[in-house]
């Protein structure tokens, strides 16, 4: 194994670890705010009362967005309802949406006939701010699905992360033979530390 640059090793070891850090780093981010979500959404199913409320209005509305390479807009849908409820004696009339869109029209169509005007459901308020409400609260995979989406995110950038991390490493470990007294050290030591032959001043490797 021949080299010109006997430093090269390890300096691309540490360029691979410093590029490992910002996967890494997203990783940690979204994981953190997949703890933040899911508690936050935790929190609502334990602490939020629930009240009976009535629906006043519930539509379908629809855009259109465009996926990933596919520049084809496609028509996605979401619920959109208006809940009519008392709490502490007091009339509130406050908005709520379903917490994703879909492509599929039969779907959250089925969501809003659910949800017709002048049906009654259960909805969970804040109880410090009763004008913000939650009417699909429950141990589902839709009301989780922020912080399921941001956790399965985070877990991707980690995996790549530490996989650069562990190639960085493994070129940092790298050995070589020494051509003077046949002692294996680290290529990146630059130099044998059994007899001193530096790297540089060998011609071939092992």
């Amino acid at each position: 194994m021949a080299t010109s640059n006997p430093g090269a090793p390890k300096i691309i070891s540490v360029i691979i670890k410093l590029f490992a850090a910002i996967p890494l780093l997203l990783g940690l981010g979204l994981l953190a705010g997949a703890g933040f979500t899911g508690s936050r959404q935790y929190t609502i199913l334990k602490k939020w009362p629930t009240v009976d409320a009535e629906v006043a209005r519930s539509e379908l509305t629809h855009r259109l967005e465009t996926f990933g390479k596919d520049k084809r807009p496609r028509t996605v849908y979401q619920a959109q309802m208006e809940f009519r409820y008392v709490v502490g004696g007091k009339q509130y009339i406050a908005p709520a949406g379903s917490t994703y869109s879909t492509t599929d029209y039969a779907e959250m169509k089925q969501k809003v006939d659910t949800y017709a005007p002048g049906t009654h459901h259960p909805v969970r308020y804040n109880p410090a701010n009763p004008n913000d409400i939650r009417f699909d609260a429950g141990y589902t995979f839709d009301f989780f699905l922020t912080p399921l989406v941001f956790g399965g995110t985070s877990l991707g950038f980690v995996v790549i992360g530490a996989a650069l991390f562990f190639v960085g490493s493994a070129i940092g470990k790298v050995k070589v033979r020494c051509p003077s007294c046949g002692r294996l050290f680290r290529l990146t030591e630059q130099s044998c530390p059994n007899c001193g032959v530096v790297l540089s001043q060998r011609g071939a490797g092992p």
